[in-house]
């Protein structure tokens, strides 16, 4: 009788879990940036990062706006390393976790006024571990058990974008998006080694995602040193299935617009700021009717400038901030992040490489009785063949 309350149990939990269920989906997820189908990085390079995410729009590392990719001067290869170190209060509830995101790779080249790229960034992460100790009864007796909640895999957009230079003021882009992904979710209840009356328990599901969207994007010098940048994401159908086969839900890939400006009038200095919207909202149909999904905006404020010379190579020096909304809540309460930022940009090879870092400290709340920081550190390093 125990083994079979146990198994719908963890058969329950689980679905709900993978279909992300309101305010349940906490206990296992232990953070208020990991509910729903994940956490959105926003594709930022570590660049870009590192101002707040003020550059993303004229940034060609970051695949944001295709029309960002003439930025280049040559054939490249880049790929990012993002560490997050998370810290949870409240409720009755103090943790802490350590996820490693490889979050973006990219290679570009041109060919006369066009530029090529192929990109591959994440999209949504959802990827948590979440152990808890907790007491089940059976007859009279109280019997200890250890509940393992483990989820892995989120959403990826892999693109293919283009740019080309229509004047020496105004390059325009164009990209197209695939959104492949899977979702494992695994649920276990074990008992003590001298419990022998009662065995362990896994329950495990598979959930895939497929979607399609089309951005668009220029960038403009109306004025000298004053720079604009407008892109949008216009997002198609997005499915959700069991397994390989069975579809469980439909949406759509989120429509995004962003707008930008920068100044570049100081010398070795770019002043940038950046405003964007996101309508995650049409993703609702993909998960449980009681998931909290809200459409979230983003404002972004950054600073690079020239900083010290160490053996003659220059070093950019960047600060940021970013103030946003995420898109899934807890308890129909939307979660709100501010982050603040900085790094460093450092060339080696004589210009043929790159090492950019980053650092961002985000504060994660919402109207509940948690709270969230963290800290993410990030890596890139951007290779020039020739």
């Amino acid at each position: 009788m125990k083994s079979a309350r146990s198994m719908r149990f963890l058969s329950s939990v689980a679905a709900a879990a993978a279909l992300c269920c309101g305010a349940p989906a906490l206990c296992a997820q232990g953070a208020l940036s990991l509910q729903g189908f994940g956490y959105p990085g926003g594709q930022l390079s570590s660049r870009s990062l590192a101002t707040g995410g003020s550059l993303a729009d004229f940034d060609a590392n970051s695949p944001v706006n295709p029309a960002s990719l003439l930025v280049g001067s040559r054939a490249s290869v880049y790929f990012q390393y993002d560490p997050e170190f998370r810290w949870i209060k409240g409720d009755g509830l103090n943790a802490s976790t350590v996820t490693a995101r490889f979050p973006l790779f990219l290679i570009s080249g041109k060919v006369g006024d066009a530029r090529f790229s192929l990109s591959y960034s994440s999209f949504l992460d959802r990827t948590w571990t979440n152990t808890y100790r907790d007491t089940q009864l059976v007859g009279t007796t109280k019997v200890p058990s250890t509940v393992t909640a483990v989820s892995s895999g989120g959403i990826s957009d892999a693109r293919a974008a283009m740019s080309y230079t229509l004047n020496p003021r105004v390059t325009v882009g164009a990209a197209i998006h695939v959104f492949p992904g899977q979702n494992r979710v695994q649920f276990g209840r074990a008992f003590p080694a001298d419990s022998i009356s009662f065995g362990a328990f896994s329950q495990t599901n598979s959930y895939n995602f497929s979607g399609s969207a089309a951005s668009f994007g220029v960038m403009a010098t109306p004025i000298d040193h004053i720079n604009f940048a407008l892109s949008a994401r216009i997002g198609f159908s997005m499915h959700m299935h069991r397994g390989d086969s069975t579809t469980i839900g439909e949406g759509h890939v989120p429509n995004r617009f962003n707008v930008s400006g920068a100044f570049d009038g100081i010398p070795g200095t770019i002043l940038a700021a950046r405003f964007g919207t996101e309508q995650w909202t049409s993703m609702k149909g993909l998960g449980s009717a009681g998931m909290s999904v809200f459409d979230a905006k983003e404002l972004s404020l950054g600073l690079e400038t020239g900083g010290p010379r160490i053996q003659l190579i220059p070093i950019a020096v960047r600060v940021g901030y970013r103030a946003r909304q995420l898109p899934f809540g807890i308890n129909s309460q939307q979660v709100r992040e501010t982050e603040f930022t900085g790094g460093l940009g450092i060339p080696v090879s004589q210009g043929r490489a790159a090492i950019d870092l980053g650092i961002a400290h985000a504060a994660r709340s919402a109207n509940v009785a948690l709270s969230e920081t963290g800290w993410v550190l990030s890596l890139g390093l951007s290779i020039k063949p020739y």
